[in-house]
């Protein structure tokens, strides 16, 4: 159900929200006065329980995860202390899986500066898992780059992994339960096949960002069941 401010309501009971997020807009405040135009400051405009848990950051109220500001789809709240502290616990165990579609142009076979040879199946054409730790990269690490080595400089140092099944000639889905930063995005640069408009990762430029959340699954803090929404 769409809101006075435009953000669509996927889901809600007593314990969570869960909105479809526009494409090329925050989804939450990056400063600390927090009062700049985001996801999160639109939400509570309707819905001010977002605001009530307490978790790392006071600014971010309920927000459970983020996506990036150009990646558009599902992103989940909760409603109390409760239930974010449940939801958090299951992010802990990967207990939340989130799946994304993610749509690329063409094969790129050249990668961008900074990424380890790809090791993996092909993407586009056979479904698999690509698997990497992460190392910030660039000025002031502004984007990220997969390596196969746990002690790499600036490195993560856990291994992320990304599931892939092709969908169609152009898009595949991609799933995730334990994420890292522009995860999905390097991971399908580094198989050759950077999302549209993420120009970041030399795709092509484009108004529209290939990168949607089109699923989350978990169990609902309401009553234990398990909960799968989808876009």
């Amino acid at each position: 159900m769409p809101q006075p401010t435009g953000i669509e309501v996927v889901y809600s009971n007593d314990d969570i929200l869960i909105v479809d997020k526009p494409s090329f807009i925050p989804t939450a405040p990056l400063t600390d006065d927090g009062d700049e135009y985001c996801l999160l400051n639109l939400v509570r405009r309707f819905e001010p329980r977002v605001m009530v848990p307490s978790g790392r950051l006071l600014r971010e109220g309920g927000l459970v995860h983020r996506l990036d500001t150009a990646t558009s789809g599902l992103v989940l709240f909760a409603l109390n202390q409760d239930a974010y502290d449940d939801l958090m616990r299951q992010q802990r165990h990967d207990g939340i899986m989130k799946q994304y579609r993610a749509t690329f142009s063409s094969y790129h076979d050249v990668l961008p500066d900074g990424f380890p040879e790809y090791p993996y199946h092909d993407v586009a054409h056979s479904c698999g898992i690509v698997s990497s730790y992460f190392r910030s990269y660039g000025e002031r690490g502004a984007s990220v780059r997969p390596t196969m080595r746990s002690d790499s400089k600036r490195c993560s140092g856990v291994l992320y992994s990304t599931e892939v099944e092709v969908e169609g000639e152009h898009d595949v889905l991609c799933t995730i339960t334990r994420g890292f930063r522009h995860q999905i995005r390097a991971h399908m640069a580094w198989a050759g096949y950077p999302l549209v408009g993420d120009v970041r990762y030399g795709g092509d430029e484009s108004d529209t960002f290939g990168l949607r959340a089109v699923a989350l699954s978990f169990t609902n803090p309401s009553d234990g069941a398990h909960l799968t929404i989808t876009l």
